[in-house]
């Protein structure tokens, strides 16, 4: 049962949307099998399938990851930085560093007060932070530029919100909710996805019956490193890869379903060409995990 679970994760992974009948037909088993097993994951917490909206939609330009070493417990830390709408994941982890958060914001001026508000909180001993460039490959992350043409009405926004809680709602139930037939609720969908003004994935909650360890990877390279990119981003397990400035030039989340496949596969990144150093830190606990950034009344007044 485990392994269709992870290949369910996989699927929604890539399309949060995808039909029982299509993850049947993929997966092999049949279309009950995968209604019933999509309904436990959700209902104890396993599986989240949301929607999450373009960054630049949002106005967030800036998007950094922070890694952070307390000099006592963490749980006050996790706390205080679980409750800022900016960060919109908090890892405990385990290596040099014991808490990693990603953080996005409109840019960097607000960037650096927030580091400098992390840095205020008691427990607090350092902190380390690598900008990113762009996004190679993730969930919920853009994979393509939003377009300067777009058009999104307070209908669409309305819908925006409704997918932020439950990417997998039917038309059905979104119908009523925005005054719309079923399959003009489908259209606008549909017209969010195909111009990435959303993106609908299933967010992974390793608290759940998943039996897959993760870790965080901090890369440096010779050169332009452009073939270490590709060959990173076709590595089975690679769920993120970013490119960054600080202290590394790509960081990266890999996740197995041992660690021992883990070290093979870190071996593996070792032997490639242009790479000079890898860093790997556990990822041992999510506490926030939250890339559905509501819609701000600000967008809202802009967009209609």
């Amino acid at each position: 049962m485990v392994d269709i679970d992870e290949q369910i994760f996989s699927l929604l992974q890539d399309d949060g949307r995808a039909s029982y009948s299509a993850m049947a037909h993929h997966i092999g088993v049949s279309r009950a099998a995968i209604t019933a097993r999509v309904d436990a994951l959700m209902a104890d917490g396993s599986l989240r399938v949301v929607s999450a909206t373009h960054p630049d939609f949002l106005g967030l330009h800036s998007i950094s990851h922070v890694s952070i070493q307390t000099d006592g417990p963490s749980d006050p830390v996790i706390e205080a930085l679980s409750s800022w709408p900016a960060v919109v994941l908090v890892l405990g982890v385990g290596g040099i560093h014991n808490l990693v958060v990603e953080i996005r914001l409109p840019n960097q001026v607000d960037l650096y007060a927030t580091i400098g508000r992390i840095r205020s909180l008691p427990g607090v001993m350092t902190v380390n932070t690598l900008v990113y460039v762009d996004v190679v490959k993730g969930i919920f992350m853009p994979r393509h530029a939003l377009p300067e043409n777009v058009k999104v009405d307070d209908v669409d926004l309305r819908l925006m919100r409704q997918l932020e809680q439950d990417g997998r709602m039917s038309y059905k139930d979104l119908a009523p909710l925005l005054g719309l037939s079923p399959s003009a609720v489908r259209n606008r969908v549909n017209y969010l996805l195909d111009n990435h003004v959303i993106r609908i994935g299933a967010a992974h909650n390793r608290r759940g019956r998943t039996r897959n360890v993760a870790t965080g990877l901090g890369v440096n390279l010779r050169g332009d490193g452009a073939s270490v990119i590709d060959v990173m981003a076709a590595l089975p397990g690679i769920e993120f890869l970013a490119r960054t400035i600080g202290r590394f030039d790509l960081v990266a989340t890999l996740s197995a379903d041992s660690a021992a496949t883990l070290r093979q596969l870190i071996d593996r990144l070792r032997n490639v060409d242009d790479v000079v150093k890898i860093e790997s830190w556990t990822h041992l606990e999510v506490f926030k995990e939250r890339y559905e950034w509501p819609v701000p009344a600000a967008v809202l007044e802009a967009a209609v």
